[in-house]
C-alpha cells in the first residue's frame, strides 16, 4: 500500500527509504522522475537494488552481496530509523560496489552467480548475523577478473533461469545445485562463449 516502505541501496553501500506515496505516480506513458530529485544521492552514487517493505519486523533480514563477493545479513529491524540522509548499510572496501539486496525469512537458501558462469547455493545460517555498519563476510571463491551479479533466494518449487547477455537462456531444477556452504568454489552453472 502507499504506505509501505521503498528501501533503495546504492553502490556506495547506503541506504534511503521512502513511504510510497512520496514517490510521484506517473501515467503508463511518462517519463518518470529521476532518482536524484528524490534522493540525496552523491555524484557518483548510483541505485543497485530496491525493495519493498511493510514495516521492520524483527523476523525477517537483509541480505546483501557486492560486486567482489562479499555477503552480509543484519536483521531488517536495524534500518527501522526516521533519519532522511541515508545510512551506511554495508561497509565497502575500496572498489567495491553494493549490487544485490534481498528480504530474507532467516531460513532461506540462497544462490549467488558470477558474470563467468558460476553460482553457489548456501543456507543464509552459514552468514553470521552482523550489524548494520559491518562490512560482512566472503560469499565465493571468485576466479580472476569474475565478479558477483546476482543473488536470488530459492523458494519451494521455484526453478532456476539463468540467462547470457547474448540472449541464451537456461532453467535448472535448484536440486542441481546442491548445499555448498559459503566461501567455496561454487559449480559451473552456465558454459559462456
Amino acid at each position: 500500500g502507499s504506505h509501505d516502505y521503498v528501501m533503495f541501496f546504492s553502490t556506495l553501500g547506503r541506504v534511503y527509504k521512502l513511504k510510497c506515496y512520496e514517490i510521484p505516480e506517473g501515467s503508463r506513458n511518462s517519463r518518470g522522475m529521476n532518482i536524484k530529485n528524490l534522493l540525496p544521492l552523491q555524484p557518483e552514487e548510483k541505485i543497485s537494488s530496491m525493495i519493498r517493505v511493510t514495516g521492520f519486523e524483527e523476523d525477517k533480514y537483509l541480505v546483501m552481496v557486492t560486486r567482489n563477493g562479499v555477503i552480509k545479513r543484519t536483521k531488517l529491524s536495524a534500518y527501522d530509523t526516521a533519519r532522511k540522509g541515508g545510512l551506511i548499510a554495508i561497509d565497502l572496501d575500496e572498489g567495491d560496489a553494493l549490487s544485490w539486496v534481498r528480504v530474507t525469512s532467516g531460513h532461506d537458501d540462497l544462490v549467488v552467480a558470477t558474470k563467468k558462469g558460476w553460482a553457489i547455493r548456501f543456507h543464509e545460517e552459514d552468514i553470521r548475523e552482523l550489524g548494520r555498519t559491518a562490512r560482512g563476510v566472503r560469499a565465493m571463491k571468485l576466479q580472476p577478473g569474475d565478479e558477483l551479479i546476482d543473488m536470488s533466494r530459492l523458494t519451494d518449487g521455484q526453478q532456476i533461469l539463468a540467462i547470457t547477455t547474448g540472449g541464451y537462456g537456461k532453467r535448472t531444477d535448484p536440486d542441481q545445485y546442491r548445499e555448498q556452504g559459503r566461501n567455496g568454489m561454487g559449480i559451473r552453472a552456465m558454459a559462456l562463449t
